[in-house]
């Protein structure tokens, strides 16, 4: 083809055919540029196409992601319910005037579960560090996903703190030093309570006993609180889902 051109050229410029050959040297100009622009448009319509087709498998990725989320959820979910049933459970058998002994069973039932709060955000953190997350072309769905790893992150934090103030309270907190003495003697073989102070488990007033309400009313509150956080995270993965599914079925994928 380029032979063709140069022969064209040749003899237009051999037989001194100046308006003739310029109105040709404008139009292989032009063909060029037609060419050149053909090419780029091929070019970005396939790059666009490998953009779009990268889409589809983040967002069948992040399906996947979800999916992992409910599946380490839903144990905790359990847990904290079967928590919540033992700490009324505890609280009532300390109200009846339990005997030394009953401390034992108490303490198995007033306790927590000092979990985190797991997410599985891999396919996330990938197409925010990559700049992909922000080339999703649905933009409400675009949102939707932030708003949900957001809400992830802001019950991580809570996870968190409800467990430093737990252990502070468990750990730095004087008014059960009796209550921890006597479980751990309750634990010895032979059982020997000589010299400790059991009078405030039957003393509503004494600081003991109601140190011990306080963590455990704590305890009851927290795991009501972790229990809701962690229904409504794996509502919230059940919706992003269907979400996702409609758009990856609008897209023909």
């Amino acid at each position: 083809m380029i032979k063709f051109f140069r022969s064209i050229r040749g003899k237009l410029i051999s037989q001194s055919k100046t308006g003739t050959y310029l109105k040709y040297a404008i139009g292989e100009i032009t063909l060029v540029m037609i060419g050149i622009l053909l090419a780029m448009g091929i070019n970005n319509w396939n790059q666009d196409r490998l953009k779009r087709k990268q889409e589809l498998v983040y967002l069948t990725n992040l399906k996947n992601d979800l999916s992992n989320n409910i599946e380490l959820l839903t144990p905790l979910d359990s847990i904290y319910k079967i928590n919540i049933s033992n700490l009324q459970k505890g609280i009532q058998l300390f109200k009846n005037t339990p005997s030394i002994f009953d401390f034992r069973t108490i303490d198995s039932l007033t306790s927590t579960y000092w979990s985190i709060f797991p997410v599985n955000r891999s396919t996330y953190d990938e197409m925010l560090s990559g700049g992909n997350f922000y080339s999703i072309r649905n933009a409400t769905l675009k949102e939707k996903i932030s708003n949900h790893y957001n809400l992830a992150e802001s019950y991580e934090s809570a996870f968190q703190e409800i467990n430093r103030n737990g252990q502070d309270i468990t750990n730095l907190n004087k008014e059960l030093y009796p209550l921890l003495v006597l479980i751990d003697r309750l634990k010895q073989s032979p059982i020997d309570l000589k010299g400790i102070d059991t009078t405030w488990i039957h003393n509503p007033n004494s600081a003991s006993y109601i140190g011990f309400f306080k963590q455990a009313s704590f305890f009851t509150e927290t795991d009501k609180y972790r229990l809701n956080e962690i229904k409504d995270f794996i509502n919230n993965c059940k919706k992003l889902m269907v979400d996702i599914d409609q758009e990856l079925e609008t897209r023909n994928y």
